[in-house]
């Protein structure tokens, strides 16, 4: 099936800026519980780049700035096509930004839950621009811990992974109750009740708010259990991503957070659909204990291997041959994608109003 993104950018609201830095905002990409992601354009520049912008609660935070600045200067270091590329950054302005390629396509969410499950070259492709993606991203010193079908694009090339070390929350989550409060009135709405423990503090048992950063489901045994959250967590997103894009559906299910926790602490994963080698794979890096895990850069050697399919080598990989094996295979087997840079937002009366338009969310 043929990947294709959104047409259009969503409308930029009355509180949006207008410009950031050197750049003219154009539209909303799509925003997240950190910042929003415009596309913005400047002289000289043959279509957009990405430029997320902080949100004002964020910038506040002395804490969140230094540690924005810190991942604004590894992603600066990343080299792989399969992360978008670092152009600029002002870590120093009243709302912090960061500048990076576009990458126009669906989120592999949208893709899979409309249009089906990954498979044959797409799927290998997926596996090992991913993994390429990682061992960059470990290279330079970052853990992402938020990685999940939302935040990987796929983009013409390949695929594109998202919003990797700015993940981290600062040590209060100052919007936690406001969207509880609009869940609680959805679900009055919808004449349900709310569920169980909607507007309970965090208490005993495994971490589900503030204190396991992600999305719930999304996070490895050891950051439930309050431990260490290291390159290895990232391996296990990294399996249950492939998981999700080989069986259509998240491999812990849906339910509560606390469920989920549960399950992933405690149950293995669903992983119908995935091909034999690539399940050998996907189960060794969804250990529940890291240590039995593989670093990423073993992991991007088996899994090219496998789709090379190949032996792999006993000896350490050349790191520049392997990236060019990397792009030679997405070119090869990458062919599922037509997507095209979003249109700019129509214009109309209800841009008076600051009318939401279509938002992919980051």
């Amino acid at each position: 099936m043929i990947a294709r993104g959104p047409r259009r950018l969503g409308r930029l609201l009355p509180e949006d800026p207008r410009s950031v830095g050197p750049y003219e905002l154009i539209g909303r990409i799509g925003t997240g519980g950190m910042g929003t992601v415009y596309a913005g354009r400047t002289e000289g520049l043959s279509g957009y780049l990405a430029v997320k912008v902080v949100h004002d609660v964020h910038a506040a935070s002395p804490d969140f700035r230094a540690r924005f600045a810190r991942e604004a200067r590894a992603l600066a270091r990343v080299d792989s096509p399969c992360v978008a590329r670092f152009v600029q950054a002002d870590v120093e302005a009243p709302r912090p930004w960061l500048a990076t390629e576009y990458a126009p396509g669906p989120t592999l969410r949208h893709h899979v839950e409309r249009r089906g499950a990954l498979r044959g070259g797409m799927l290998l492709g997926l596996a090992v621009g991913v993994a390429d993606a990682l061992r960059s991203i470990h290279d330079a010193g970052v853990v992402h811990r938020d990685l999940k079908p939302g935040n990987v694009i796929l983009a013409p090339g390949g695929p594109k992974v998202l919003d990797f070390g700015i993940a981290h929350a600062p040590v209060e989550d100052a919007t936690r109750w406001l969207r509880l409060r609009r869940l609680r009135r959805r679900t009055r709405e919808l004449r349900i009740p709310d569920p169980p423990g909607l507007l309970d503090p965090p208490g005993p048992g495994p971490r589900t708010g503030r204190d396991a950063v992600g999305t719930p489901g999304w996070i490895s045994p050891e950051q439930y259990r309050g431990e260490a959250v290291t390159a290895r967590s990232d391996v296990f997103l990294w399996g249950a991503l492939v998981a999700f894009a080989a069986a259509r559906h998240d491999p812990f299910g849906h339910g509560h957070p606390r469920e989920l926790a549960r399950r992933v602490l405690t149950e293995e994963p669903d992983l119908a659909g995935l091909p034999a080698g690539l399940e050998e794979l996907v189960v060794t890096a969804m250990a529940k204990d890291p240590a039995a895990r593989p670093e990423s850069a073993p992991l991007l050697h088996r899994t090219l291997a496998l789709a090379e399919r190949r032996a792999p080598s006993p000896t350490d990989p050349d790191a520049e041959g392997e990236r060019r094996r990397v792009r030679a295979l997405l070119a090869r087997e990458w062919t599922g994608v037509a997507a095209r840079p979003a249109g700019p937002p129509r214009r109309g009366p209800s841009d008076v109003f600051g009318r939401r338009g279509v938002e992919r969310r980051v």
